[in-house]
């Protein structure tokens, strides 16, 4: 059994390593290879959360059981309020082979992984005006991930905390080229002047109305993973024409799309998981649709990404 550091991790794995391994575990997600992906929440005060994730696919050398946690009022330690390790298990053997302490580094990078290519596939290829909704760690990776995949032209950040929002600004502009990047004064500005959305809070109350969307605008939403977290409201889902999630039946129990599916159950008929998107490649932007992609995280995620780490050190 080996521990791999943090610090291996971070020399290790960049975004643009996790498209075609997150990718492939979406496809496996819909296949008969899939042997299990169990998810437990463990909910604290102030706020804070343990979420365990665990995922098993036959032909995969290993079967993960991931813990993230999530503990804000860190940040008055000056400690992260992210922390977590992955476990990785001998799929023939059931013998612990590594612990991975990834301090939730790994589920950062595998979860804009997975909005950068989802983002890419729906949104229409016209769509270069970005807006991010958030100014946390997953804030900077989710526009991040998407410039690997796309150009961008402008980007339209809102935070709640407009310290923060300067701060992620100068933090991107030191990443990102050629690009013009404004601070909004609100969220209905920041929704109604760009094309793709990617929002990335904790909020337990919706943040964007349907009211607000035109055709041709697409979100990706990865903030909401659990009951009680909030970033669309209902009307958001009734407006759109396609809605992309990781999974339907996960997304069934948490996030606002579970909400919304309570209150609209034909939204099932216009819902695609993305393992059928992306197997199938029948799916384009539409500058004449809305479209929705609401992420709650799979343990195939945090498997891929682990595995893809033994190999790189192997």
């Amino acid at each position: 059994m080996i521990n791999v550091s943090f610090e291996q991790i971070q020399s290790l794995i960049e975004i643009q390593d996790l498209f075609e391994p997150v990718k492939q575990s979406f496809i496996d997600y819909n296949s008969s290879r899939l042997i299990g992906i169990p998810i437990h929440l463990l909910h604290f005060p102030n706020n804070s959360d343990a979420h365990i994730k665990t995922a098993a696919i036959d032909g995969y050398p290993y079967f993960s059981i991931k813990v993230a946690t999530m503990f804000p009022n860190n940040l008055k330690q000056n400690k992260s309020p992210n922390n977590g390790s992955i476990f990785l298990f001998d799929a023939n053997t059931g013998e612990l082979k590594a612990i991975l302490d990834d301090k939730g580094t790994l589920t950062d990078l595998r979860t804009a992984a997975a909005g950068g290519i989802i983002t890419n596939v729906v949104a229409s290829q016209q769509s270069n005006a970005i807006s991010v909704i958030g100014t946390g760690i997953q804030a900077y990776h989710q526009v991040l991930a998407l410039s690997k995949l796309r150009a961008i032209t402008s980007l339209v950040i809102y935070g709640r905390n407009k310290n923060n929002a300067i701060l992620l600004k100068n933090k991107l502009e030191k990443k990102l080229q050629n690009i013009s990047i404004t601070i909004a004064n609100s969220v209905e500005e920041a929704v109604k002047t760009t094309t793709i959305i990617l929002t990335t809070t904790s909020s337990k109350t919706p943040l964007i109305k349907g009211e607000w969307l035109q055709k041709g605008q697409h979100i990706t939403a990865v903030g909401a993973d659990d009951t009680f977290k909030k970033e669309l409201d209902i009307d958001c889902f009734k407006k759109a024409d396609m809605v992309f999630v990781d999974s339907l039946d996960l997304n069934s129990k948490y996030g606002e799309y579970s909400k919304a599916l309570k209150s609209l159950p034909q939204l099932k008929n216009k819902t695609i998981e993305f393992g059928k998107a992306f197997s199938d490649n029948t799916y384009s932007g539409d500058s004449n649709k809305i479209t929705i992609a609401k992420l709650v995280g799979l343990g195939t995620q945090d498997l891929a990404a682990a595995t893809l780490v033994m190999n790189k050190l192997a």
